[in-house]
């Protein structure tokens, strides 16, 4: 039985929750908290599988309650209902919410998002892998480009055009902004897929409010030093795999996420570099001393690999399956069981041809290139076009 505690100010709205919600009590154990303290109160009591909190309340708001529930349950999946919320406040829980909802929301609506949200959790056994994955808020951004979005938006004379130029090429910004589109909150009607259709759903405002005051987006300290990782190089790898997922989709109806999906690929990278650093250096040795491509270290240290941790970072914020799907499987798209050039095949192809370039052009690199799924690919009929395809990579990278 799932443990949801609800959380708001305004006693009538948690009595019409109750109401609500009255068939679910055979499947979920539910507390009704009117306020931030009574629900801090609540959680030093018990565990709980969701937290669902109104963002205006006196005393605790909703985003440094949601604060307080990361730091001592992060596993908890954290979810935003809200009427109206000034910017800031709205900005401030990005840094800390999975997903946004806002009021009035339809009962339907609000357990499909919880039911959603907590069986993406519980696919995931390994409580290590939980903790780094739901604990996670924000994405640290290539410092160069984070210094850029933050001159631009700054700048009265920003366009759209000169945002999404920017955020199509860090994957940090590229996923919060998919996150926040994605999200009932700011109005999504359907699955949002492309970065510059998700700035545009949720504007300039929003994403200077995120970006300038809420912490929801973060330049790579500096000083943060990794041995064998570089986040200018995930940047740049991230980015090429994207323009060559775009030229291997010759109908874009069929693109379905895929070009974000090659973006953000790499966030599983990202969340370790962020919150467990020591153990991806740990990897990154290993992979180097024996000449391994990294996933295969990882899963032989821990069970799972970064293209695990980030897709169930992004199917903890929403963001529509098939780009979680395809960041899931990049290194194996024969475990999507779909037998079609889709998302997963398209991201998988290109990051191996985009390695193979990069390992063609480090002369100081000595770990052999990532290998092709040549069974699959024979299996879903396009083996034929990879020397088609690695024709076009290279023009991308030229």
């Amino acid at each position: 039985m799932r443990r949801v505690l609800f959380v708001d100010d305004e006693p009538h709205l948690l009595d019409g929750l109750r109401d609500a919600l009255r068939p679910w009590r055979r499947h979920w154990h539910m507390t009704f908290a009117p306020g931030g303290r009574a629900a801090l109160s609540a959680l030093e009591q018990e565990p709980f599988d969701a937290v669902v909190t109104d963002m205006r309340m006196p005393g605790m708001d909703g985003a440094e309650l949601l604060g307080e529930v990361q730091r001592v349950q992060p596993t908890s999946v954290r979810i935003v209902l809200s009427g109206y919320a000034e910017r800031d406040a709205m900005a401030r829980a990005t840094s800390v919410a999975h997903r946004f909802l806002s009021k009035p929301c339809d009962a339907d609506d609000l357990v499909r998002v919880v039911q959603r949200s907590c069986g993406v959790n519980a696919l995931v056994e390994d409580q290590e892998l939980r903790r780094a994955a739901a604990g996670t808020g924000r994405l640290p951004s290539v410092p160069r480009l984070y210094a850029q979005l933050t001159a631009l938006l700054a700048d009265p004379d920003a366009t759209l055009a000169d945002a999404e130029r920017l955020v199509e090429q860090d994957a940090a910004m590229a996923a919060k902004v998919l996150q926040l589109a994605n999200s009932a909150y700011f109005g999504r009607a359907h699955a949002v897929n492309r970065v510059g259709q998700a700035i545009g759903y949720i504007g300039l405002n929003a994403l200077k409010a995120i970006t300038l005051s809420a912490g929801a987006m973060a330049a790579f300290p500096a000083d943060h030093r990794i041995e064998g990782f570089s986040i200018e190089r995930v940047q740049r790898h991230s980015a090429l795999v994207a323009r060559i997922t775009r030229r291997l989709l010759d109908d874009r109806r069929h693109e379905d996420g895929a070009v974000a999906a090659g973006l953000i690929h790499e966030v599983g990278m990202l969340v370790q570099a962020s919150r467990a650093p020591d153990h991806l250096a740990d990897v990154l040795a290993r992979a180097e001393r024996e000449q391994r491509p990294t996933f295969e270290v990882e899963r032989e240290l821990r069970g799972f690999t970064h293209a695990e941790v980030g897709a169930h970072v992004l199917g903890l914020w929403g963001l529509p399956h098939a780009i979680v799907e395809a960041v899931a499987y990049h290194h194996d798209p024969a475990a999507a069981h779909d037998p079609r050039l889709d998302a997963v095949t398209a991201v998988h192809v290109a990051n191996v041809l985009a390695d193979e370039l990069e390992a063609a052009a480090d002369l100081g690199r000595t770990r052999p290139p990532l290998t092709l799924d040549l069974e699959h690919l024979e299996r879903i009929g396009v083996a034929d076009r990879l020397a088609g395809w690695r024709a076009l990579a290279a023009g991308e990278a030229s």
